[in-house]
């Protein structure tokens, strides 16, 4: 889920002077992390506070900026669905729903003391007012916002083969869905303390591995999983360069791909988030960012754009965590060890179960699937 209305790595004219005003003021200081932290948990895809849940609906739903009965309806209709039905709600679940006065607070945080997903003009006076006169539609739902978000994870750097794998994430929905399907199975797992690595997969976790993969693939219908590789031999050019270069392939091929098999429709616009721990640097990412919105413009003209390029910790992104072990089965076929054993049975796994062929004709029994040799 992308915040799609906001550039977190754009420079503003008019912040320039926030960290010293923000050293003058205790409050200032306090929402600006506040706000830094709930666009880290969107860009995660982390929507474990009531706060993230509210950005992330008026996030994908621009109409519930305007409205709290929509943000009320859109936010119960995607984080507790097994408590409300649009043709009815029982009785004794109203006292389970969220209290729609802490919907309403949460939004009013966002918008007025973080300045994001702002309501249009008319409406922010109307309730600066207090006078709200508007009369919702409280049957006909709004429609998410045309976006994309990809979560990718790089490795292979000491090996033959340099690689960057990801997880594109085609409705916006689907991050929550997705994300909460694993978490609610890791919750009872052999995993359920562990932060999903494939580096660090021994051979009793073949098991719970088996399992991870089967709740990704019943959730996988508007999932895609891509790699991009290429030789470190022959590159002339430093490792942070060839891995913007791979990130750029990786989205550019990956969007032809998605079009082209009609899985997506464009105008679209993408967010990209990669793990903190392995990735570029702050000015890597910004010009990560730049780059693959010139080759967009080039490929797709004004049908799709970056919204952002942000690094995060992968231990609050469940699909971070889908991405490395992604990277990591490719990593084990690219970068093979000696003697066959434990992972590699987990990599074949892994790239059988999501239908990703590691092949130079790129050939994919998936849709979802598809690879990019360099």
């Amino acid at each position: 889920m992308s915040a799609s209305q906001v550039d977190v790595n754009a420079p503003a004219d008019d912040q320039a002077d926030e960290p010293l005003a923000a050293e003058k003021n205790p409050r200032a200081l306090k929402l600006e992390i506040e706000r830094a932290r709930l666009l880290e948990s969107l860009e995660a895809g982390n929507f474990s506070t009531l706060m993230a849940r509210v950005a992330g609906v008026l996030n994908m739903f621009p109409d519930t900026r305007n409205s709290d009965v929509k943000l009320a309806l859109e936010y119960w209709e995607l984080f507790q669905p097994e408590l409300f039905n649009d043709q009815g709600i029982l009785p004794r679940n109203l006292f389970k729903l969220e209290r729609m006065t802490n919907i309403t607070r949460a939004r009013a945080k966002i918008q007025n003391d973080f300045g994001l997903f702002q309501a249009n003009e008319g409406i922010k006076r109307a309730r600066k007012k207090n006078e709200e006169t508007m009369q919702e539609a409280v049957v006909e739902n709004s429609t998410p916002s045309p976006s994309i978000h990809i979560f990718a994870d790089e490795t292979g750097k000491h090996g033959s083969w340099l690689i960057v794998g990801a997880v594109w994430v085609l409705n916006p929905r689907s991050v929550y869905a997705v994300t909460r399907a694993i978490d609610i199975w890791k919750a009872t797992s052999l995993w359920n303390k562990r932060e999903i690595h494939f580096a660090n997969f021994g051979a009793r976790d073949i098991d719970p591995l088996r399992e991870y993969l089967n709740v990704v693939a019943a959730n996988r219908e508007y999932l895609g999983f891509k790699f991009v590789a290429v030789e470190r031999s022959g590159l002339q050019r430093s490792i942070e360069d060839a891995l913007i270069k791979l990130h750029e392939l990786m989205i550019v091929e990956g969007l032809k791909h998605e079009t082209v098999t009609q899985r997506v429709v464009l105008p679209r616009r993408l967010s990209v988030t990669v793990d903190q721990e392995n990735s570029l640097d702050k000015l890597a990412l910004r010009a990560a960012k730049d780059r693959v919105n010139l080759a967009l413009d080039r490929h797709f003209a004004n049908d799709a754009i970056i919204d952002s390029f942000s690094a995060v910790s992968s231990r609050q992104s469940t699909l971070v965590q889908l991405a490395d072990v992604i990277s990591g089965a490719v990593n084990r076929r690219l970068n093979p060890q000696e003697i066959r054993g434990a992972k590699d049975e987990m990599a074949d796994l892994v790239l059988n179960s999501l239908g990703i062929q590691i092949s130079m004709s790129a050939n994919s029994a998936f849709d979802a699937a598809t690879m990019i040799y360099v």
